[in-house]
């Protein structure tokens, strides 16, 4: 674990030769016997599938938070935990960025004790640092005070567990334990919905998330009783981390913080050109006909570890693996759009309102958005896969910037419809550059 030295030399001979046992179809084998590479889980259609589980029982768990603050406490109480949520999902993103991708990247294709020790020292690097982010959060929280500072403070006790838990199904999804991943998500999905009559009886936004921490703390203890976890001293966890991990994680830290960037500013410039209106149109229609987080969620959990085991094969192997993933996200997202041509407009209009109805035509541009990121998303993992952080980063940069751009300039002289299509453009240039990028391949 403490030689990552030698083990990238093991895995550059891999992607030279492109070399394996015969002996071995579905795990990576070493050129030469090597302990530290040569065995790995196998990934079948399986672990694809629990991933897409999960994650409908993940979303399902985000989204009834949502509604149950919503029904329960009105548009203020609601603007309250969407504000801390928000800051969870800030922090959730950076660690996936600095943590959670560079080891499953750096880590799948190692021999299982080798696997383990890296695992177990990003659970230590995760707790440490999440406890370091919620004493921010609080910190944030009091200083500033009013419903954003409340936001961030009702999330903070909750805020160490929800990353764990985050953390390790990722890696049960790594050891090719994709139904005790889904197992965990669904415990807590279930533990949220038991708490649902208690925050019905006290009507207080901490009740509200306490019911999602809970939830958080009840998967996180199924994952762990799943495989557990042995986390070693925070000194060597964070010497590992920074051996096996710095390299790639700091770029994809520094993708994670320019998509925040300018997700951000997009919504602020949309604003200003459409009004709150028809900002909100937007929102919805995107909600609704491109919801390809899900997917792309789903799709993740599994699809890193195993591109990262075909990299360590050759460069080819990988690649054909990103493609025959790009073609089954392109296929949901196609099949989706088609659902979407017939019902979308009406689904919109039943369940946001009668106000919504001048926007049901946006079906077209959010679905296209949808499609052309599914075709971007496994070249993306590709890129962190063969632990090219920069490459990584240009695309991210690109495909943020487009969107930005092409959805202002658009929204400028064609109003909202004009700023989806903007988006659908944005997504893509940031396709083509992710597929450009990845067809390249490593630099000898």
């Amino acid at each position: 674990m403490f030689e990552p030295q030698a083990a990238s030399q093991v895995l550059s001979n891999h992607r030279a030769t492109g070399k394996r046992s015969s002996d071995a179809p579905l795990t990576r084998q070493p050129v030469k016997a090597d302990p530290e590479t040569e065995a790995s889980p196998s990934f079948g259609r399986g672990v694809f599938a629990w991933g897409f589980v999960a994650q409908i029982f993940s979303s399902a768990t985000n989204f009834g938070l949502t509604l149950l603050a919503g029904r329960l406490l009105g548009p203020g109480g609601l603007g309250i935990v969407v504000l801390g949520f928000g800051a969870y999902q800030l922090v959730a993103g950076l660690q996936r960025a600095l943590v959670t991708q560079p080891i499953i990247a750096d880590a799948a294709p190692l021999v299982g004790d080798k696997r383990r020790q890296l695992a177990d020292s990003g659970l230590s690097v995760v707790a440490w640092s999440g406890i370091a982010a919620t004493l921010v959060v609080i910190a944030v929280g009091a200083g500033v005070g009013s419903a954003a500072g409340r936001g961030v403070l009702v999330f903070a006790p909750w805020m160490v567990v929800a990353l764990l838990q985050d953390y390790w199904k990722a890696i049960l999804f790594q050891e090719g334990r994709g139904s005790a991943g889904a197992a965990s998500d669904f415990i807590r999905f279930a533990v949220a919905a038991l708490m649902v009559p208690v925050a019905v009886v006290w009507t207080k936004d901490y009740i509200v998330v306490a019911g999602w921490g809970l939830g958080a703390a009840a998967g996180l203890a199924i994952a762990l009783w799943s495989f557990p976890g042995h986390p070693p001293r925070p000194s060597a966890a964070f010497v590992a981390w920074r051996q096996r991990a710095w390299g790639l994680g700091r770029w994809l830290g520094a993708r994670e913080i320019v998509f925040q960037i300018f997700a951000y500013s997009t919504i602020l410039i949309l604003a200003l050109i459409l009004g709150t209106d028809g900002l909100g149109g937007l929102r919805s229609a995107e909600a609704l006909f491109s919801p390809f987080s899900l997917v792309a969620a789903a799709l993740v959990l599994p699809a890193l570890p195993a591109l990262s085991r075909a990299a360590a094969y050759s460069h080819a192997r990988a690649l054909d693996l990103a493609f025959r993933m790009c073609a089954v996200a392109v296929g949901f997202g196609l099949t989706y759009m088609l659902v979407m041509a017939f019902i979308g407009p009406w689904l919109l209009v039943y369940l946001f309102g009668q106000p919504f109805s001048p926007f049901t035509d946006l079906v077209w541009p959010m679905a296209a958005v949808q499609v052309l990121n599914a075709a971007g998303v496994s070249f993306t993992l590709l890129l962190s896969a063969e632990n090219r952080g920069p490459a990584s980063l240009i695309a991210g940069v690109a495909y943020s910037a487009a969107t930005t751009i092409f959805a202002a300039v658009c929204a400028l002289f064609y109003g909202v419809s004009g700023a989806a299509w903007g988006m659908a453009i944005g997504a893509s240039i940031g396709s083509v550059a992710v597929v450009y990028l990845a067809l390249r391949g490593r630099k000898p």
